[in-house]
């Protein structure tokens, strides 16, 4: 029976990757450009800043950001009148590049860390943490969200982005199947064996990250791969218990359904019913506590 389902969602996913009409979720222009996956990635984090929170919660704050990547919202929050801003990642690459990026702004730090149960700073050191698209990544999340309470200082706060693992395109893997909960029917296996006959297909047209610094066609990366180490599966749920258990205060938190106007009533009622199963994101601002 699994062998027919993959049977399945290869055909039907692979029309995208054909002759056929290919649209902004299977063939975002970005996702073939390195200089234009930045651009895109700054713009739509500085709409998902500006859609949920105001620029006003970091002015003159001790910003960082974890999980910064290449360092786009830790641009736009020195820009924004941050005291100061440090990114942090566990990625040389996306470290490397930040520092290039934002060698002309003095309130901006970028730090690469080696451990993904710490963060490299004092305790009660910032007051602000932004971290947007990271959470479903922080695969040792309970140690994170202790080291959020250490390093916050009194009255300090967390603002998070976030996309579920049980959101329809959760799995991170719509460019090269463009279906929706095909992870909630499909193991990891699976779903990484489809991707790997798509990936050696003649039609299949390679992304940024299949090449290699050389720009080299890197070997298939889906071939024998059977669990994913990059996403963590955490529910909302299970996400707020941590918090709360940390001693931290979830001060606001957003379901946002889909976008949309068609059947938009239906819609939030599901967010409401199952949140993480038919969110489009989650959104918090948690904040520590003022007496430590």
């Amino acid at each position: 029976m699994r062998r027919v389902l993959e049977e399945i969602v290869f055909r039907l996913s692979m029309p995208a990757h054909t002759g056929q009409p290919k649209g902004d979720l299977s063939h975002r222009p970005a996702t073939f450009s390195a200089d234009k996956y930045d651009e895109w990635r700054s713009e739509s984090l500085r709409d998902q800043f500006e859609a949920f929170f105001d620029w006003s919660l970091i002015k003159n704050k001790r910003v960082l950001d974890f999980g910064c990547g290449t360092g786009p919202l830790s641009l736009l929050c020195a820009q924004h009148g941050a005291a100061s801003v440090i990114g942090v990642d566990l990625s040389s690459k996306s470290i490397e590049r930040a520092r290039a990026s934002a060698s002309n702004q003095e309130n901006l730090t970028f730090v690469l860390e080696e451990s993904t149960q710490s963060i490299s700073v004092p305790d009660h050191s910032v007051d602000v943490i932004v971290c947007f698209d990271v959470v479903e990544h922080v695969m040792d999340y309970e140690a994170i969200v202790r080291e959020w309470k250490r390093i916050l200082a009194p009255g300090g706060r967390i603002l998070i982005w976030w996309s579920v693992w049980w959101h329809p395109y959760g799995h991170h893997m719509h460019t090269m199947i463009p279906l929706p909960w095909v992870h909630v029917f499909l193991r990891d296996e699976s779903l990484f064996r489809i991707c790997a006959r798509i990936y050696d297909t003649p039609q299949f047209k390679p992304r940024i990250w299949h090449f290699d610094d050389n720009g080299n066609r890197k070997p298939n990366p889906y071939q024998g791969r059977v669990v994913f180490d990059d996403l963590n599966k955490l529910t909302i749920q299970r996400f707020d218990r941590l918090v709360t258990q940390c001693g931290l205060n979830i001060e606001r938190k957003q379901v946002d359904p889909f976008t949309g106007s068609s059947f938009a009533a239906l819609k939030r009622l599901l967010a409401r019913a199952l949140p993480d199963f038919f969110c489009s994101c989650v959104v918090y601002q948690i904040q520590q506590p003022q007496s430590r």
